[in-house]
């Protein structure tokens, strides 16, 4: 039986998230480093919406539920006139990953809800490491890659959408195996149409320029899976296109407003850096420990994520 990558790709991608118990299991992100990732996202959505008179945040993919915890746990301490009026918006379709996130923000349960369709709403779309989810076409010298009796078949690109991505990337060298998500732009366009006015803050690893060895992965208790085309349930990604996301976002009325390291967003926070100089001037263990973790989202997570700020304006 013949499927192409992408189809493989969206099949194996879905059972994951249908079935995964926990993603803790499998990989971690920078809101299960520390608390501290939370607070300075918190700072940055007063600093974008705080003056909105019925703002909303949509988060795309919660996971644990521990960014959202770690947002309005902030919120409500230090700026309890905001979150006195701001609702928060989940959107996740793994019905365990739902359930978990219900028990982490039960001290919250009158402000989250969960939704199965992309509300509308002006405030702000949260994205940290949402988009790296979706399937990708791998395309190579005008070829597509296709799976038949798990032997690799490259076959001539048919679909004139991604004819037309290829051509308005410039994805023009034929030694290179392109990741074509076409889903991520259509996602794109739909957050757009629904935002009546706000921001979109997007959170996960990727470039401008696709890396030579492609950056399709499989990761299953922390380890890269080296058979890809294996059986086994696991967490399948490829590196976001943020050339892509800003280039195709201009057509949706989105105007780029930053793009930066995930490093260099973090220490654009006063929030952030005020509490990582207490820890560092207070040598206590615990303090250590969480300078340890600190040290993961700035140093080895700083270069390789990306944060891209997107602005729609109300029409």
């Amino acid at each position: 039986m013949r499927k192409s990558f992408y189809q493989f790709m969206k099949e194996k991608s879905i059972r994951y998230y249908t079935e995964c118990e926990d993603i803790g299991q499998d990989f971690f992100t920078s809101p299960e480093l520390d608390s501290i990732f939370g607070y300075a996202i918190g700072e940055w959505i007063l600093k974008l919406i705080g003056d909105y008179r019925n703002p909303a945040i949509l988060e795309l993919g919660a996971g644990r539920g521990t960014l959202a915890y770690d947002i309005l746990s902030f919120l409500k301490t230090n700026h309890p006139s905001f979150f006195e009026r701001v609702r928060y918006f989940i959107y996740d379709f793994s019905p365990k990953l739902r359930e978990r996130q219900r028990q982490t923000l039960k001290v919250f349960e009158d402000k989250v809800d969960w939704v199965d369709e992309l509300p509308s709403f002006s405030g702000l779309v949260l994205s940290n490491e949402f988009f790296d989810c979706f399937p990708v076409r791998l395309i190579k010298d005008g070829k597509e890659l296709y799976l038949e009796d798990g032997k690799e078949v490259w076959l001539p690109v048919e679909d004139e959408r991604v004819k037309e991505y290829i051509n308005r990337l410039n994805l023009k060298d034929s030694s290179v195996v392109y990741e074509v998500c076409l889903d991520c732009v259509e996602f794109l366009q739909k957050l757009s149409k629904n935002l009546k006015e706000g921001y979109i803050l997007t959170v996960d690893y990727g470039y401008l320029q696709q890396p030579f060895g492609g950056t399709v992965m499989g990761y299953k208790g922390h380890r890269i899976v080296k058979n890809l085309y294996s059986e086994e349930v696991f967490d399948i990604t490829a590196s976001v296109n943020f050339r892509a996301l800003m280039e195709y976002g201009k057509d949706f009325g989105l105007d780029v407003i930053f793009f930066k390291n995930q490093r260099d967003f973090l220490l654009l926070s006063e929030v952030f850096k005020r509490e990582l100089k207490n820890l560092t001037e207070r040598q206590e263990p615990g303090n250590i420990e969480r300078l340890s973790r600190i040290k993961t989202m700035l140093i080895s997570m700083g270069e390789r994520f990306k944060v891209l700020l997107q602005r729609k304006c109300s029409a």
